[in-house]
This record gives structure tokens, C-alpha cells and sequence, in this order.
């Protein structure tokens, strides 16, 4: 039995993809077209995706011109669960437009996907922790009410504040001791809720005990040295800690958590789970950039495109993204980027004449630069 059902895709359609410009098809293991917003093509043969998931075909990118049976240009990208492909999703368009896109839309059904194989398993296997975060944040339609029952066996605050924290296990360490560190370590709450899913990684909403205003103020801090603390044990065993934490947003009602959630996930996707600490307040702008398509940045920026040469346009791309790393300070700037200030300078001086801007004391003109530059490198 395949694990992407045709029901879970085409839900995955109508409710992430409806209202977007391109259209969207999902393939499952056997390369036919089990869900799309063209109803039209659902049971069709994909050749591109066939292709690629019996190893003919190591790009599924098809350009114009192409012809294969049931394929129209676009970008194919296979769904993954647990390192194995199951099936391939399919954005169609020009491919220098969508392959971003593709890439967010893979991923989400990618995470769609976990949630309903975690939700699938008996809640009789899981711990009353794991039954209630399993509730709260995979249940389709969930009642809040039921939640709070739930909350109330477990003698937890609904109304507390609380903030997800994804632990992702690269390394060779079990969950299960894991789960035992975040308890030892010190600042551990038993308001703390924590569960295992089912592909072993940790989600945990971690309690703040402060009043709103201070909770908001120091959640950041009160989070990092709570997880220094919990890495700490494992750093003395092994140099090669490889545990990636990523975590989302401040809530304080439980309906709110599957936010909070998800955001923790788009940080890790962002970073590509890599070790270390990640706050989604620190990827704000990533995450608006990453579901903000291609047109949409063409039609705030494409008139741009004619009032510099392609060599300016690379120079702007790569320079004003190491600039505003460096906020905007000349000196770092032009040696990160191997360069004379004076140069950095001039060509700073040319491209503010072009669009008479001040990006160095107008922020808002530097918002606005750094978008450029980032459609610039997109394209």
C-alpha cells in the first residue's frame, strides 16, 4: 500500500494550492497523476515522473519544446518520507520562475505528509503527552474542547505561555534519552510538554513562567540558556554534537500551538536543520520570501531589469546582500567582498544616482534595495 494516498494529495491541493497561479500535480510511486488542480489530469500517466522515480531521469526540470507523455514544462521534485521516495510533485510553469516555488510546495508536502502518518498510528501507542500534541497539531478539525480535557488529564495550563521547539536528532543519540536530558536540565518545568514523533524527533512547548510583557521581552534568553543547558550533556560525551533546534513562536492559548509549530518547522527547512539554535523571529523575512512567488516580485521589480546591464545587476545581487549583512558598513562590506572601499563606494554612489535612493541613512530605501537585489539573485 503506497503511503501517499490520493485523498491526503489532492486535500494537500486544495487546501495549499488552490489559489495559487501555477497548477500543481502530485504523482504517486507508479508515476500516475493521483491529485492535481486540473482535475482533468488526475489518473493521467506522467512519463517525467515515472522517470525519475525508476532512475531513467536525474533532472525534473522540463524546459519548452520538451515532449513527454502527460508532462508539460515545469519543475518535478520527488516527495520524500524517511529518505525514501514515494511519489513526485509537479509545479508547472517556466522553470526559472516556479523552481523556487517547487522547492516550498515539496517541502510542505513533504511535512503534510508526516503529520498524517503520526496521526495514523494508534493512540493507544502513545503517551497522553504525545496524544495531546498529536491532537493539537495533526487533527484536521480539532475540537477545542476535547483539547482541553486532554490538557486537564494531563494537569496542564491551557493558558500558559509556551513556545515549540523542535529538536531534529542528526547524531547517533536515542530520543528516548534525549527527552530524559531536556527534563534534567536545569530550567525544566512540569508544564513543559514534550513528545517523540514518530520519525524521532523531539517537539516540545516549552512553558514560560513570566508575566506577558516580561515573557516577551525575555523568552529568547530564558529558551537558550534552558537548551544550553540540555546540549551541554551531550557536548561532554561527544565533539560530534549534531542536534539542530529550531524554534517557533510565542503563544499563549493551545489553539494557537499548530502556529507555533509550524513556524519551528519553516526555521529548520530555512536552515536546512543544520546544528545549532534557530529563532523563526530571525527568519521572518526568509519565510515572507519564501512563499512570496516570482511574479509577484516581477511585478514590483521587472521595470529594474532594463535600468542596469547584467554585470550590474550580478554586482547588486551579490554586493547588497553582504552589505546589509554588515548593515550597510563600507569597510567590513568591502572586505568580505575582496573589494576597495573606494570601488565598493563608487559603485554604491552608481547605483543610488540610477535609482535616487539613500540606502545608507533611509531604511526605507534600503528595504527596498535589499528586495531588489534578492529578485536579482532569484532570477
Amino acid at each position: 500500500m503506497s503511503l501517499l494516498e490520493p485523498s491526503l494529495a489532492q486535500r494537500f491541493i486544495d487546501k495549499t494550492a488552490k489559489n495559487l497561479e501555477y497548477n500543481v500535480n502530485i504523482m504517486n510511486d507508479k508515476g500516475i497523476i493521483i491529485a492535481s488542480k486540473d482535475a482533468s489530469r488526475i489518473g493521467n500517466f506522467h512519463e517525467v515522473a515515472y522517470n525519475l522515480l525508476n532512475g531513467i531521469f536525474v533532472s525534473g526540470v522540463v524546459k519548452e519544446g520538451q515532449k513527454y507523455l502527460g508532462t508539460k514544462p515545469g519543475v518535478n521534485m520527488f516527495i520524500d518520507y524517511k529518505d525514501n521516495h514515494v511519489g513526485v510533485i509537479c509545479v508547472s510553469g517556466n522553470p526559472q520562475n516556479v523552481n523556487g516555488f517547487a522547492e516550498f510546495v515539496k517541502a510542505s508536502m513533504e511535512s503534510m505528509l508526516e503529520y498524517e502518518i503520526d496521526k495514523e498510528v494508534e493512540h493507544g501507542q502513545k503517551n497522553k503527552a504525545e496524544q495531546f500534541l498529536n491532537y493539537l497539531l495533526f487533527e484536521e478539525n480539532p475540537d477545542m474542547s476535547v483539547a482541553d480535557v486532554m490538557a486537564k488529564e494531563l494537569e496542564i495550563s491551557k493558558d500558559t505561555l509556551r513556545i515549540c521547539v523542535i529538536i531534529k536528532n542528526n547524531s547517533e543519540y536515542d530520543s528516548k534519552n534525549l527527552v530524559q536530558a531536556l527534563v534534567d536540565a536545569e530550567g525544566h518545568s512540569y508544564q513543559d510538554i514534550i513528545a517523540i514523533t514518530r520519525n524521532d524527533d523531539i517537539v516540545m512547548f516549552k512553558s514560560i513562567n513570566l508575566e506577558y510583557v516580561a515573557a516577551i521581552k525575555d523568552n529568547r534568553q530564558i529558551i537558550t540558556e534552558y537548551l544550553n543547558n540540555f546540549t551541554e550533556k551531550f557536548i561532554e560525551v561527544s565533539e560530534d554534537n549534531k542536534i539542530s533546534i529550531c524554534v517557533g513562536t510565542l503563544q499563549n492559548n493551545i489553539n494557537k500551538y499548530r502556529e507555533s509549530y509550524k513556524y519551528a518547522l519553516e526555521v529548520g527547512l530555512q536552515v536546512k536543520w543544520e546544528k545549532g539554535i534557530y529563532f523563526f523571529n530571525d527568519h521572518i523575512l526568509d519565510y515572507i520570501r519564501r512563499i512570496a512567488t516570482i511574479k509577484i516580485y516581477d511585478n514590483i521589480y521587472g521595470m529594474y531589469n532594463n535600468a542596469f546591464t547584467e554585470q550590474e545587476k550580478k554586482f547588486i545581487a551579490k554586493s547588497v546582500e553582504v552589505l546589509n549583512k554588515n548593515n550597510y558598513n563600507i569597510v567590513n562590506s568591502s572586505k568580505e567582498l575582496f573589494m576597495h572601499r573606494n570601488t565598493l563606494l563608487f559603485r554604491l554612489n552608481k547605483i543610488k544616482d540610477i535609482l535616487n535612493i539613500e540606502p545608507i541613512s533611509n531604511a526605507a530605501h534600503r528595504e527596498f534595495l535589499n528586495e531588489l537585489a534578492y529578485y536579482f539573485r532569484r532570477k
